[in-house]
């Protein structure tokens, strides 16, 4: 009886009136926002509390700051969210476009010319000029010739990757000092492309970039990590907070160390090494550390990477029915080939990421996952194809049967002059009809998750979202709409990009979703983007970027 009514001693002090308890001490409280817990939760409330990098309440304004003291960040109704994960990216390469030669922006092929002319002006005599980010759609059959770089730089060789990194265009000056003339045979997986004489045109395809790359004067080390860096705070300022780096050698691996050791890695990253038989030799392997999966640190590299096939604008992606010229494109691989890598990797516990843009590449792939499932126990290992242009209906359920993740570029879902001008006269309307089918795959069970190939594409997710959503161009440039039968739901997309992401990265125990327990990576809307309409959801802006609690990016 005295134990009874010792236990009753708070409640009644409470009911004559005596203080509550003090506050909790916090790092931070938002308040009076509009705060998406995600992992199928889209109800929104109102705060939520910070301590030492990471949640510990969410509720209402009101409640939380009943029960927690510290440092307040006012919502004033903005959005807050999972920080962003990007499925399938390339921030070293997009460093370098940024501190480049940057031809993103041209979107003409005189003003391509006009930049390429200032790149060369600025340039040493007698050195190499390189850039990236030319669009394929500008040039008939996405083919441009050397005569238009020969016009701006004849001493100063030239070197542009383009947009979709499966094509360089080079000056006669660059061929001249790779010796590559009419009579160079083509790689194996690639091709320089010939003018009606057979002498190189001045486009290169795929593996034949590498003639030109393996006389490039070397980057240092301390150029890729000032690369990386600028890549990754790019990445910060669109609200990443964990990306996938999509294809990965030991330089890269370096750099993200480098930055790693110095504390100005703000990204939990996976890095998916490079593994494709015709694009390394072999020693890439050794970087894959399958035991890395679940250690709680910034970058991981328990991945690897297989090229499966190229892309349709150089007609080097591999299709199950033939091009309108009358092949169907190739595998990297041999089916028996990727079968006994993908055998290989999925034995040993390593994740593997594949990039198909073609149907037949996107069966290849299934194939050889499901052969590795047959001949070994199933193992966590998490595997995804990305990319996904041309899937074939049968192949679709395939996806949840196989646990494998389809990681979409939900940007390129929109009739661009890619589809229109290069795609469609290739492959034809009907297969145009069926391009990146992501609703399709998601009614049929498919786990989804979201990338932007940057520099193949913008970074912003939020572009990526408004355009699985409306199926059409996000700024507003391109009219028309791509399959509309296609497009997800808005929740279906955040997921996407926030715990489906966390999921494939194996971090869904820390990170993806607002709860108590899990790291406070969070990025911050001026809009909700459930209470816009949907084509208006690019034009949202973030304010704010934070990683385990620490504000990583400040909008100006």
């Amino acid at each position: 009886m005295r134990r009874i009514l010792l236990l009753m001693v708070p409640t009644l002090l409470v009911a004559c009136g005596a203080e509550a308890p003090e506050p909790e001490a916090v790092d931070m409280l938002f308040v009076d926002g509009r705060i998406y817990p995600m992992a199928g939760n889209h109800e929104p409330v109102q705060a939520l509390a910070v301590r030492n990098g990471r949640i510990v309440a969410l509720g209402t304004t009101e409640g939380l700051r009943q029960r927690y003291q510290g440092a307040e960040r006012n919502l004033a109704g903005a959005m807050l969210l999972p920080g962003f994960h990007d499925a399938h990216v390339h921030p070293q390469f997009g460093g370098q476009q940024l501190l480049g030669c940057n031809l993103a922006e041209a979107t003409s092929v005189q003003a391509i010319v006009d930049t390429v002319a200032a790149c060369v002006n600025a340039a040493p005599p007698g050195g190499w000029v390189k850039g990236r980010g030319w669009n394929l759609s500008l040039f008939e059959n996405a083919n441009p010739s050397k005569a238009l770089l020969d016009a701006v730089s004849q001493d100063r060789a030239v070197f542009l990757i383009g947009a979709d990194g499966h094509s360089a265009w080079v000056n006669s000056e660059a061929l001249r000092r790779a010796e590559v003339t009419a009579s160079t045979p083509d790689p194996e997986n690639g091709h320089f492309e010939r003018d009606a004489n057979g002498e190189p045109s001045g486009t290169l395809r795929e593996t034949a970039q590498f003639v030109i790359e393996r006389i490039l004067p070397p980057a240092t080390p301390e150029a890729q990590a000032q690369a990386l860096a600028a890549g990754l705070e790019y990445a910060n300022r669109h609200g990443i907070t964990s990306l996938i780096d999509a294809s990965v050698g030991a330089d890269e691996v370096a750099a993200y160390r480098a930055l790693e050791a110095a504390g100005t890695l703000h990204v939990r990253a996976v890095l998916s090494i490079n593994v494709t038989d015709s694009m390394t030799d072999g020693t890439t392997r050794a970087l894959i550390d399958a035991s890395d999966r679940r250690k709680d640190a910034l970058v991981r590299v328990h991945a690897a990477k297989v090229f499966v096939d190229g892309v349709l604008e150089g007609e080097s992606a591999a299709l199950l029915e033939p091009y309108a010229s009358g092949h169907t494109g190739y595998l990297n691989m041999a089916p028996p080939r990727l079968q006994q890598l993908v055998g290989e990797l999925d034995a040993a516990g390593i994740q593997i990421h594949m990039h198909a843009i073609g149907d037949r590449a996107v069966r290849a792939g299934l194939d050889a996952i499901a052969a590795a499932r047959a001949t070994s126990e199933r193992r966590d290992n998490r595997h995804h194809i990305a990319h996904l242009q041309l899937v074939h209906p049968d192949d679709w359920p395939r996806f949840a049967a196989l646990d494998v993740t389809a990681n979409f570029q939900a940007t390129w879902a929109f009739p661009d002059g890619y589809i229109t001008d290069v795609n469609l006269p290739a492959v034809g309307q009907a297969r145009v009809d069926r391009m990146y089918p992501i609703g399709s795959m998601h009614q049929a069970g498919a786990r989804l998750a979201g990338g932007s190939d940057w520099p193949v594409s913008t970074v912003d997710p939020l572009v990526a979202i408004e355009t699985a959503v409306t199926r059409q161009d996000a700024v507003g440039n391109v009219q028309g709409v791509l399959n509309a039968a296609e497009a997800v739901g808005l929740g279906d997309i955040l997921e996407a990009y926030t715990t489906n992401g966390a999921w494939l990265m194996s971090q869904e125990d820390r990170v993806g979703r607002l709860a108590p327990g899990y790291l406070a990576d969070l990025v911050v809307l001026d809009k909700d983007l459930f209470a816009v309409p949907v084509s208006s959801i690019s034009e949202a802006r973030v304010l704010s970027t934070w990683l385990a609690g620490k504000e990583i990016y400040t909008a100006p």
